[in-house]
């Protein structure tokens, strides 16, 4: 049997829960039911023996928010049927959840009991291509209490306690068993700047293989707000004792800046940089799981060891509007270093997309990508360069109905190791409707 089951169960026990709710008021619901054909030239993106199929996905999109006097929930998931016509792929059922809030209030105002439960796709290789075939499902559920407490009225003291599960689908990859506990003080200057003093721990409980992990990080942080943008910046130590191999201790990081109107352009800048095993991975990753990824940075991987990852992660991004068009242009750096394994991987590239409203209900776009991913420890792979050029469009038919098609060229070349290049021609169109 499925190992994710179990976690499943508990999903749907929750949202039954939230959908069977008698105060209706109190319940926010949406939900998109969307269909999608897509056609490809060489599906299985293979250097040799291409396979051309056609694909349709059918899915339903549902975000449910509840409020109330000791009880609030927030969550989302998405449930699709992807079916190939040509048998290319076994057809695909797949549900991806987030539960970012599910909590109720124990003593008012003070402490109360915080449960998530998320399900992400990760790859089961990272070196191998995005299709059916390298994907996993990962499952983490949290719960814990946590206590708030105002010391004044410009202090607040943070304590909280998790004990989380983590579960992938893939019998071979890691699983994980652990607690944590995470400590802050918050003190605000002013309106717009605001320091904090915060320390975690994380420790493995029962880790496959029998190793054990314990994470120590203590980290100190900015905000600042000023004329159109915001600063945040925290930096501390992160510690990560292993039982079979050498402790690592690295810099923590996390530095955002937003600005408005910096030579008629908008710019947001992000770095980061933190310790963390293959079982869970980084927390940015779940937070992430549901947004559009238009580059080619290093995905999140199931491995069958237990190891610890240090990733370094810097992303910038200028936009600008003028008149009826809109351009962005992103540029991102990652590393990712493994203690044990020999999965170092280094990636950079750039998008450019470029968007107009040609009329009041349609919007057309063309998007070039460009990425370069080195295999540092896997010599036989060398680096990876990938170019892709999409057009697409946009028709807004009616509040409820919106099409959307796409038509996309993307090669992949390899001077090291021909048998990774490749090239495809896709095309595919999404209809999507609102039902709520």
């Amino acid at each position: 049997m499925n190992k994710a089951n179990g976690a499943s169960s508990l999903s749907q026990c929750i949202l039954f829960y939230l959908l069977s709710s008698t105060d209706v008021s109190a319940l926010e619901l949406t939900a998109d039911m969307y269909t999608t054909a897509e056609y490809s030239n060489n599906v299985a993106l293979s250097s040799t023996a291409t396979d051309e199929d056609i694909t349709q996905a059918v899915g339903l999109n549902v975000l449910l928010k509840e409020n109330r006097k000791r009880f609030n929930a927030d969550a989302s998931f998405n449930l699709e049927e992807e079916h190939y016509y040509n048998n290319t792929f076994s057809d695909q059922t797949s549900l991806t959840t987030g539960f970012g809030i599910f909590n109720f209030d124990i003593v008012e105002n003070f402490l109360d009991w915080r449960t998530s439960f998320t399900r992400t796709e990760v790859l089961r290789n990272a070196s191998e291509s995005d299709t059916p075939d390298n994907r996993e499902q990962r499952n983490i559920f949290r719960t814990g209490p946590s206590i708030t407490y105002r010391v004044s009225r410009e202090s607040i003291l943070k304590a909280s306690s998790n004990y989380t599960l983590v579960e992938n689908s893939d019998e071979d990859a890691s699983d994980s068993k652990r607690i944590s506990g995470n400590v802050s003080y918050n003190y605000a200057m002013n309106s717009i700047t605001s320091f904090s003093v915060s320390s975690r721990y994380d420790e493995i409980l029962d880790g496959d293989g029998g190793d054990e992990l314990k994470n120590t990080n203590f980290n100190f942080g900015l905000r600042r707000a000023y004329s159109q943008g915001e600063l945040n910046f925290n930096y501390g130590r992160t510690q990560t004792r292993s039982d079979s191999s050498n402790t690592v201790e690295g810099n923590f990081f996390n530095l955002s800046i937003s600005r408005k109107q910096v030579l008629w352009h908008d710019v947001v800048m992000l770095y980061q940089q933190d310790i963390s095993d293959t079982s869970i991975g980084f927390e940015v990753d779940e937070q992430n799981a549901d947004t559009d990824n238009d580059s080619n940075a290093i995905g999140a991987e199931a491995t069958s060891a237990l190891d610890i990852i240090t990733r370094k992660r810097l992303n910038l991004e200028v936009s600008r509007i003028v008149g009826a068009y809109q351009y962005t242009v992103t540029g991102f750096w990652e590393n990712e270093s493994y203690e044990t394994l020999s999965n170092d991987e280094r990636s950079r590239g750039m998008s450019l997309i470029v968007n107009q409203n040609v009329a009041q209900n349609l919007k057309a776009g063309v998007l070039y990508r460009f990425a370069l991913n080195d295999f540092v420890d896997l010599p036989s792979i060398g680096k990876d360069k990938s170019n892709t050029f999409r057009l697409n469009g946009d028709y807004q038919w009616t509040e409820s109905l919106s099409f959307r098609a796409y038509l996309q060229y993307a090669t992949r070349a390899n001077s090291r190791n021909q048998e990774r290049e490749y090239e495809e021609f896709a095309t595919g169109m999404t209809i999507n409707w609102k039902l709520l």
